[in-house]
């Protein structure tokens, strides 16, 4: 290639992206990923939609192409809802602070797998996150659990059951009681957005089914979840 030529290019890339994006070449963020299914692993067309928080002040969506990559442009200094949709699977949500998980090189790896929705199907609600000892839901949480509203809403004859988790250290009983005190609070929340109670189960399994074991502040954070079991689609 012409030597000026590669000089025209690389003077012309950042204006391009900043024309594409509205965004000044110093604020951008890349995020680029793949969804595939969760059994087959094979990739996914899909809708990946994204919302700058706590306003939507922002708003996009992209396809993934035919190998189930897409990349999508962000902010710095920002908090974005990111939803990823495909047919017959369940939809994907997660919050993502550009500033936490972006590396030097201005970057974001995604890579996004989709459970097909079906009776057994398992899911963590990944925004969900409790401070130790605790059952109280935040509104940085607000935006997941309203997908999960959204998607039992789209199925009428969904049945869940809320499955709650505590970290493996204290009382075992103390801890029984905090895991379906937090799916308590789970299901209160759905109710409040009118989903009928009866379509709600809810279990406790306390710190007995963690997801590490190891006595990090991670992995303690991450043992503090609920999980969301189809039992019924139709």
């Amino acid at each position: 290639m012409n030597k000026k030529l590669i000089v025209f290019l690389i003077i012309l890339l950042p204006i391009m992206v900043q024309a594409n994006t509205g965004m000044a070449p110093d604020t951008i963020v890349a995020v680029s990923g793949k969804v595939i299914s969760e059994d087959s692993k094979e990739p996914l067309k899909a809708i990946v939609e994204y919302k700058k928080l706590p306003y939507g002040s922002e708003i996009g969506a992209i396809s993934s192409n035919n190998d189930g990559e897409f990349i999508i442009y962000l902010h710095d200094n920002s908090k974005n809802s990111i939803k990823v949709d495909s047919k017959g699977f369940f939809s994907y949500f997660e919050e993502l602070d550009v500033n936490q998980v972006m590396g030097d090189d201005r970057n974001i790896t995604m890579n996004i797998s989709l459970g097909p929705g079906g009776v057994d199907h398992v899911f963590r609600l990944h925004n969900l996150i409790f401070d130790a000892g605790k059952y109280d839901i935040t509104p940085a949480s607000f935006g997941e659990l309203d997908n999960l509203v959204a998607r039992l809403n789209e199925n009428l004859n969904m049945v869940i059951q809320l499955e709650g988790h505590t970290e493996i250290l204290g009382n075992a009983n103390l801890n029984m009681k905090l895991s379906q005190d937090r799916v308590n609070s789970v299901k209160n929340y759905l109710v409040n957005k009118e989903i009928n109670p009866d379509r709600i189960k809810t279990k406790a399994f306390g710190g007995t089914h963690p997801i590490s074991e190891e006595d990090t502040p991670e992995a303690h954070r991450l043992n503090r979840r609920v999980e969301v079991r189809i039992l019924k689609v139709g």
